[in-house]
């Protein structure tokens, strides 16, 4: 098995009998409305991986693991002229992937359920599928040659690591995430010191993440990517610098793994685009020859930024007064129209304020409670969710060129927001589509329907516990604990305080935990926690537990 690294959540796997093509980023436009530009650059491999894809012999596929645009990328997909490859795509509920797929003219289309094998000559490709509510995702493994890839990328699947192991065996190379994606605490206005401690704190929580699953996983090597992006927008090039923050590169995940797991076999890759690693001996036989270091990534991120300028000089676009009322009113329709179907309204405690920075002076209000959006001309209540964006960069979203997720993901908004306290409803209602809100609704009742309880020890003393997850619905079996007191969701690492009732610490989540007034004899199973910076990591008791009388 050969893994050829395309950047980003880019590979190219081939097999004696087969060739799997994931998640091609390759667009010189970038992503998010190119706010995000591929670190290193790619765009050079297109013509390569177009070349792959056409060339009959091997059984080819295309595997597309989500929607979001760093891992689906229309603009060169559309380039591809010979397309008598399959295409496998997970079957999510919402069939909008696939439906593109169908209208793309390929050799077949399969929309795979989760665990799904797709059988090669010597092996399978096989699927998992998580979907909870809008938050849609997949990872992918090949099996061939006597070798196995498993390439998660950005799919939260961290709490089925150990069933999938179980099942499948022994993996040679790993993939996943290991940077942020998320517009927090990027675009919230808080002062550095705040800023860099929320930052400090997710990124060591992703690297945990990275670490816990590798404990699980066990591979051969460790392949880091769906790494940061470069921002390359005027605007946004100060956050390939910032000291502290969600984007970090993979020496600093190496240096943490490193004092992790120290005596983890797995050996550490970070290859440029092009680079060709051998599955079985772990070597790379083809590396390209430019490389992107510590020493040289400021020099290098200048030229790429200079190079790519134009993208950006195009973008910009000075509105008329006209065209700004207009946008102002196509905004308070859209919002009106999702609070309309977000029926979970009377949960958000707070009002939300979305200013156009080309009208400072004309907030639109929306309230939650009584379900209306009004234009005020200044922010009168102490609570409150606040969003600042430039007209022509909402205007995009209204036009639909982007969706709300991408738009948030471009990093061209400032939010604030106090209390500082995450409101899941108040999330989604800015991050859905319109089209979506009923859903998202519903995906929360079905998290919060899961009524099944498990036990888990803590600080001495031993707790029932709500087993998944109120967030998204991980199952807390396979979390831990964390200074004898925190429940840690293995897929949000979310924190959650057995002697407070198990509420979660940065919001009003709660696990309804319960002591347990006998603690039954007997040892308990350690999960590779040892090395881990928290005073216990006690497995959770997988048993489901019958709820105590209250």
């Amino acid at each position: 098995m050969r893994i050829t690294f395309l950047g980003h959540a880019g590979f190219a796997v081939e097999t004696a009998g087969a060739l799997v093509v994931m998640d091609p980023w390759l667009t010189p436009q970038g992503a998010f409305d190119s706010a995000w530009m591929q670190l290193p650059r790619n765009h050079h491999l297109a013509p390569r991986v177009k070349e792959l894809l056409e060339t009959p012999g091997k059984e080819r596929f295309l595997y597309i693991s989500h929607e979001h645009k760093d891992h689906f990328d229309p603009e060169f997909l559309a380039t591809i002229a010979k397309r008598d490859f399959t295409v496998l795509v997970p079957k999510f509920r919402r069939s909008e992937l696939r439906d593109i797929f169908e209208k793309y003219g390929c050799k077949r289309v399969i929309a795979c359920e989760d665990s799904r094998e797709i059988p090669i000559k010597g092996g399978y490709i096989k699927l998992f599928v998580s979907e909870q509510g809008t938050n849609r995702d997949s990872s992918v493994m090949v099996r061939g040659d006597g070798q196995c890839f498993l390439n998660i990328n950005d799919c939260k699947m961290h709490d089925r690591l150990v069933r999938v192991i179980a099942e499948e065996g022994p993996i040679d190379v790993f993939s996943a995430q290991f940077s942020g994606a998320i517009w927090h605490p990027t675009c919230y206005e808080y002062p550095k010191e705040t800023y860099s401690a929320i930052s400090l704190k997710k990124r060591d929580s992703k690297f945990e993440a990275v670490a816990r699953a590798l404990d699980v996983v066990q591979p051969r090597a460790y392949i880091a990517a769906a790494g940061p992006a470069a921002f390359l927008d005027p605007s946004l090039f100060s956050l390939n610098f910032e000291d502290v923050n969600i984007f970090p590169r993979a020496p600093a995940l190496f240096s943490y793994l490193e004092k992790r797991l120290p005596t983890l076999p797995t050996r550490y890759l970070e290859p440029m685009p092009g680079d060709v690693l051998d599955a079985g001996s772990l070597e790379f036989v083809s590396q390209v020859p430019e490389r992107v270091t510590t020493e040289n990534f400021k020099e290098y991120l200048q030229t790429y930024a200079k190079d790519m300028a134009h993208i950006f000089r195009e973008r910009r676009r000075n509105l008329m007064l006209e065209e700004v009322d207009q946008i102002h009113g196509r905004l308070r329709v859209e919002l009106q129209r999702k609070l309309d179907l977000l029926d979970l309204h009377d949960r958000v405690g707070m009002p939300l304020y979305v200013e156009l920075t080309e009208a400072p002076t004309r907030l639109l209000r929306v309230d939650f409670k009584g379900r209306r959006v009004d234009e005020v001309t200044e922010m009168r209540d102490k609570s409150r969710y606040a969003m600042k964006v430039s007209a022509s960069d909402i205007v995009r979203v209204l036009d639909r060129k982007l969706n709300w997720e991408d738009f948030l993901l471009s990093f061209r908004l400032r939010l604030s927001r106090n209390p500082d306290v995450y409101e899941p409803v108040l999330h989604g209602f800015l991050g859905v589509e319109v089209e979506d809100i009923r859903e998202f609704c519903e995906g929360i009742r079905a998290t919060e329907s899961q009524k099944e309880r498990t036990t888990v020890d803590a600080g001495g003393k031993r707790f029932t516990i709500q087993r998944f997850c109120p967030h998204q619905g991980a199952d807390l079996a396979e979390g831990w604990v964390e200074e004898g007191r925190y429940v840690v969701c293995p897929r949000h690492r979310w924190q959650f305080d057995l002697q407070n009732g198990g509420a979660c610490k940065t919001n009003n989540s709660t696990l309804c935990a319960e002591p347990v007034a006998d603690k039954p004899e007997g040892g308990k199973v350690e999960r590779g926690g040892d090395k881990a910076p928290a005073d216990k990591l006690p497995a959770l008791d997988k048993a489901p537990v019958e709820p105590p009388r209250v």
